[in-house]
């Protein structure tokens, strides 16, 4: 297995924000970047369940949702690190799809946000279908990157979201399955990829 890097928190050398500061940035809206988080999440899913249909290919920066992920300058750039390129009016899916480790760590920073366990939950299925899985303590391994907010609070009587985020995820990396390229060239493709989406501007 070919292991990613699914830290939110991890600054990789020419990018100027992390996943993690994104999405915490997004959550300081009055509605908890609840629709734009709700969107990416959307969007993701139906990438990954109809891979060839057209309209989850191309995304109309005028359409419901799109707009508001397209408003906050945050919520675009997610979108343009998950794979889709900017074009003008619209957004296109890039040819190799969606970025699996930009959708594991988008998860793994959901995680920290207590009113985001519910998106956690729903991008599971995405990390299988992107045959990525997150590795518990003890081996096994699942589609959720730790407990979620909710969990944790059943098992508290009392939970605090820290103000630093603990990098790194709750129980560690995400794998994926062996790919064509070596580890190597596979990291480097895919950090390539991260600065270039991230250094466009909307």
């Amino acid at each position: 297995m070919v292991t990613v890097n699914a830290d939110p928190y991890g600054m990789p050398q020419g990018a100027t924000t992390t996943t993690g500061q994104l999405v915490l940035e997004i959550a300081q809206a009055s509605d908890g970047g609840i629709k734009t988080f709700e969107t990416l999440v959307k969007v993701v899913s139906n990438v990954l369940e109809k891979p060839m249909e057209p309209r989850y290919r191309e995304l109309r920066r005028s359409s419901p949702g799109i707009d508001q992920v397209d408003a906050r300058p945050q919520g675009a750039m997610l979108l343009r690190r998950l794979g889709f390129m900017d074009c003008g009016d619209y957004y296109r899916l890039q040819s190799s799809g969606i970025r699996g480790s930009e959708v594991a760590r988008f998860q793994c920073a959901l995680n920290d946000l207590p009113h985001c366990s519910s998106f956690v939950e729903r991008l599971g299925p995405s990390i299988f279908a992107l045959g990525l899985e997150w590795r518990k303590p003890d081996g096994t391994s699942t589609c959720l990157p730790g407990p979620t907010f909710r969990e944790r609070a059943q098992n508290s009587a009392q939970v605090s979201v820290p103000s630093l985020p603990d990098v790194g995820g709750a129980w560690g990396h995400a794998s994926s399955l062996p790919a064509a390229r070596s580890p190597e060239e596979e990291d480097d493709a895919d950090l390539q990829e991260a600065l270039r989406l991230s250094m466009i501007q909307s």
